[in-house]
């Protein structure tokens, strides 16, 4: 079949599956979904789209998801390729990507009577992120329309109430920030999103931006830094891949934590999540400057878990700068957020306290664990703001108990 014909099809398809769905039960949409990705698996042997498309007409069909993380990312996918398709001569595909999915979710939330600024919001930003990441997959559409509809999902069963007006300035605030840095050449396509994305969620559930900020700085930080006697790095075989660009995967390793713990102050407003947050960021810039200004500064480095010299760079390898430095960046992200009052002084020295134990259990890791190649440094990273965090909340719950 023909791809254009097959693609026609396939938005016919899909069209008729959101348009009939408000108006017939669960189980029938589902079984009409579940039909459509039989059709198209064997018809225009979209395959991967196919599967993904019967998951979740399954999951409709037995009440598990909602309507709308069914029919919205499925006319996202399709009308934000028919419109990449329909303006591929004039660039930026990314960007009439986006406008086109935008509009046919936009469309599916009003049809459906679903109207979820932040969901939608959640979703899209979801998609872009996957899209950029998963261009040269051939099952990218799969995980782009899984990952879409559990976000979906995911949020709307959370229930959170969000100002439209702060939703519209978060996404335009993030939006102009990761915009330049991604031009500053800091971040790539993936980072991009990812910012916008967890910048997004820092700022509606704190209702706020003092978290944001806080984000921002490790970020700003970590880009000034990284970018720090690049040159030198560079020969040396220890800079960062991309010219210092950063990426998902840097994202999720540094910030994730502190995304979970935002998630879940917002929910339940326990203090304990803002010390989790604040010492995982600690944790995050502590480490970028251990590492980005060890290298290059520290002396004779040795390794951490036999203090034995060892070379520049290598996993494991701790110096007397690169021990200056993660105090640094502990003590600047701790200060930051009692001055920001999202932390009490306490939480502030539990949480630099808990960025340098973090960082060097990062050190630990990597010799122990990353020199073995069982870990990258995107999961040596996680797993350190991960000990960040938990430490901070640690220190804080027993200075609370004394």
């Amino acid at each position: 079949m023909d791809i254009r014909i097959s693609r026609i099809l396939i938005g016919l398809g899909a069209a008729l599956i959101l348009l009939i769905s408000p108006f017939i039960s669960p189980a029938i949409t589902g079984i009409a979904g579940i039909i459509f990705a039989i059709a198209i698996y064997f018809g225009a042997k979209v395959r991967y789209f196919a599967i993904a498309a019967a998951i979740l007409s399954l999951l409709y069909a037995l009440s598990i998801i909602p309507l709308l993380a069914l029919v919205g990312p499925l006319v996202m996918i399709l009308a934000g390729e028919g419109a990449r398709v329909l303006f591929k001569n004039a660039g930026h595909e990314m960007l009439f990507f986006g406008i086109g999915s935008s509009a046919a979710l936009t469309f599916a939330m009003f049809y459906t009577g679903t109207l979820e600024p932040l969901v939608g919001a959640l979703g899209e930003l979801v998609l872009l992120m996957l899209r950029s990441i998963l261009t040269n997959r051939t099952d990218g559409s799969m995980i782009s329309l899984l990952g879409v509809s559990m976000t979906m999902t995911l949020f709307m069963e959370l229930e959170i109430l969000v100002d439209f007006r702060l939703l519209a300035l978060a996404i335009l605030l993030c939006a102009a920030f990761g915009y330049f840095a991604y031009r500053a050449k800091t971040i790539d396509m993936s980072g991009l999103f990812s910012l916008v994305l967890f910048g997004v969620i820092l700022i509606v559930f704190t209702r706020g931006f003092f978290w944001f900020f806080i984000v921002l700085t490790f970020f700003i930080i970590g880009s000034i830094f990284t970018k720090f006697k690049y040159a030198k790095k560079k020969t040396m075989g220890v800079a960062q891949n991309k010219s210092g660009r950063r990426g998902y995967k840097n994202a999720f390793a540094n910030v994730g934590i502190g995304i979970i713990a935002c998630i879940l102050f917002g929910i339940t407003e326990n203090p304990v999540f803002a010390v989790i947050f604040l010492g995982s960021i600690a944790t995050a810039a502590a480490d970028t400057l251990a590492s980005e200004i060890g290298v290059v500064a520290g002396k004779n480095p040795r390794m951490i878990t036999t203090m034995k010299p060892c070379t520049p760079g290598e996993n494991g390898g701790v110096t007397l700068a690169g021990e200056l430095a993660c105090a640094g960046g502990a003590i600047i992200i701790s200060l930051l957020g009692y001055l920001f009052g999202i932390v009490p002084l306490w939480g502030a020295v539990a949480a630099c306290i808990a960025g340098i134990i973090g960082t060097n259990i990062d050190s630990l890791i990597g010799a122990l664990i990353e020199n073995k190649g069982l870990v990258g440094n995107a999961g040596t990273n996680l797993l350190a703001t991960l000990s960040g965090g938990l430490a901070a909340a640690g220190i804080f719950a027993l200075v609370n108990l004394i």
